[in-house]
């Protein structure tokens, strides 16, 4: 997830973004994680949602897709640069009953928004709600950070400046998914 660049450190995360996007992805004030909220942000918290690997970021947005057959026409995966972060990594003890069933569940977004908006905090990692629950709230570390693989910034704590757009890349799945 990240990478050594002389004495800065650099985190690369990844992101499924719609196509007509990528370009504006700075304008978080359009989205609508922003405008309406979100899993683990209410509206008005400036969260770009983020994978530590673009796996999870595929796995993530075909969740979200009635067909991902159509994800490859519509999305790239963006791969970004950031300074380094200053993370809480949501612990399974902090985690609402109802974490990975509801998609906009009200104590998900309270927890989220506990930490995004923390000034100590540049984002936190949380479990990928497309995978197994009781592999997420594991008591063996190791297979519990298997997936806590999404990253959420908040793009004021960072400053959007700061964040630099490497590539994107389409098509985001192998035809051979779908053969």
């Amino acid at each position: 997830m990240s990478c050594d660049t002389g004495n800065l450190r650099k985190v690369i995360l990844f992101k499924a973004i719609q196509k007509a996007h990528v370009s504006t992805w700075k304008n978080y004030q359009k989205t609508s994680s922003y405008r309406e909220g979100a899993r683990w942000n209410s509206a008005g918290v400036p969260v770009m949602y983020t994978s530590s690997n673009a796996q999870n970021a595929m796995l993530e947005i075909a969740n979200y897709m009635p067909n991902p057959k159509t994800v490859n026409a519509v999305y790239d995966i963006a791969v970004f640069e950031f300074p380094e972060l200053r993370l809480h990594s949501i612990e399974p003890n902090e985690l609402p009953l109802e974490w990975h069933e509801t998609r906009h569940a009200d104590g998900l977004k309270s927890l989220g928004d506990k930490y995004l908006t923390e000034p100590q905090y540049d984002g936190i990692v949380v479990p990928s709600a497309t995978i197994n629950r009781d592999i997420a709230t594991h008591p063996i570390n190791a297979l519990r950070q298997s997936v806590y693989a999404n990253v959420l910034v908040n793009l004021l704590t960072v400053g959007v400046s700061r964040i630099k757009l490497i590539d994107s890349f389409s098509p985001i799945y192998s035809a051979n998914m779908f053969k």
